[in-house]
């Protein structure tokens, strides 16, 4: 009967704990050299979430804007380990003669599905009232009403960012 040499197996068996233990420690050397995808002030998620704001504004036909206001507040996020995030209200007053249903049908094509969007329309009471809601790949819901309830056509965006990284 031929011998086995016993100390193949343990070579073998340190060979692969040495390869494991490598790639334990290149995986976390890699998790500390990958910024972190959430924004580290509160300033700079409002940014993000201003810039989209400003994209779908952008969608609205020249000289449709009649006036618009814009209101940022700041809280805590509701997760302890994170820091603040913004909530954003624009209220865009409109000409009354825009189609907001074609406004919304453009504002689908320029946000598609095959970028990473989503956006969802739903009418309200009437045709021309529009509950419209846009995801954004980075995860933000930008919810927008089009209205013209209060007898000026309007369109209200409102949003929240994602929490900023603790202080």
């Amino acid at each position: 009967m031929p011998m086995r040499s016993r100390s193949s197996v343990p070579k073998a068996t340190l060979a692969v704990a040495v390869g494991i233990g490598v790639l334990v420690i290149a995986s976390w050397v890699a998790t500390l050299l990958v910024p972190s995808p959430r924004p580290l002030t509160v300033e700079a998620a409002t940014t993000e979430v201003t810039a989209h704001l400003d994209r779908i504004e952008g969608t609205l036909p020249a000289g449709s804007v009649i006036e618009r206001s814009e209101e940022v507040a700041h809280d805590a996020c509701p997760l302890e380990e994170y820091g603040d995030r913004a909530k954003m209200r624009r209220v865009v007053d409109v000409d009354p003669a825009l189609d907001r249903v074609s406004w919304a049908a453009a504002l689908s094509a320029e946000f598609p599905e095959s970028e990473g969007w989503v956006v969802r329309v739903t009418t309200l009471d009437t045709r021309e009232n529009l509950g419209i809601r846009v995801v954004g790949r980075d995860l933000i819901v930008i919810d927008i009403i089009a209205s013209d309830d209060s007898g000026q056509a309007r369109i209200t965006l409102r949003a929240t960012s994602e929490c900023s990284q603790a202080d």
